[in-house]
């Protein structure tokens, strides 16, 4: 199945890109604290794999970008913002707008960030979403909208795998559109 084959692809390109960026990582942490890939205040990864009529994405962020803090929300206010970032993240226009063809969300997986974290200052939120597409062939671009509502988020590192081969990019709140073809 392509499918896999674009995702193995993907996932060791990712792999290989996190060790190099982490080894360029300046972000000064406790001695004793435990790091599982780059956690960089300001910046999110999209990963984006297309194959026939499927539409892959994978978004991770430090919650900062998302919520202003990490921690387990304390106060009504953190926990009304922590519940309105994940109705926000569940609404596929949130993220992206799809140009030139009609997609529909079949499945979007929104990790809860504080269960079994042991990290409570440096949590992160994963969001995984599948897409069937109409015409994929169609598809001319992406709008990214996640700069328009998350304004501590900077930049996001985009790694995609298309029919047409491997693109990275990197987006921020003056480029927000990725092309297609």
């Amino acid at each position: 199945m392509r499918v896999a084959l674009y995702l193995v692809t993907l996932f060791c390109g990712l792999h290989l890109s996190s060790i190099v960026y982490a080894q360029d990582e300046h972000h000064d942490h406790d001695a004793g604290h435990r790091h599982h890939g780059a956690h960089v205040h300001g910046m999110a990864t999209l990963d984006l794999v297309m194959d026939d009529h499927q539409l892959m994405m994978h978004l991770k962020s430090p919650l900062m970008n998302f919520l202003g803090f990490e921690h387990q929300p304390e106060t009504e206010q953190q926990k009304s913002i922590y519940q309105d970032m994940l109705q926000q993240l569940k609404m596929l226009a949130t993220l992206v707008e799809v140009q030139g063809s009609s997609c529909i969300a079949e499945s979007i997986k929104v990790e809860e960030p504080f269960v079994d974290n042991d990290e409570a200052q440096h949590a992160d939120v994963d969001v995984s979403y599948f897409l069937r597409c109409e015409k994929p062939e169609n598809i001319t671009g992406l709008k990214i909208n996640l700069f328009d509502v998350y304004s501590n988020l900077e930049s996001l590192q985009v790694q995609m795998v298309l029919p047409t081969g491997q693109q990275q990019l990197k987006l921020n709140q003056q480029r927000t559109s990725i092309r297609i073809q």
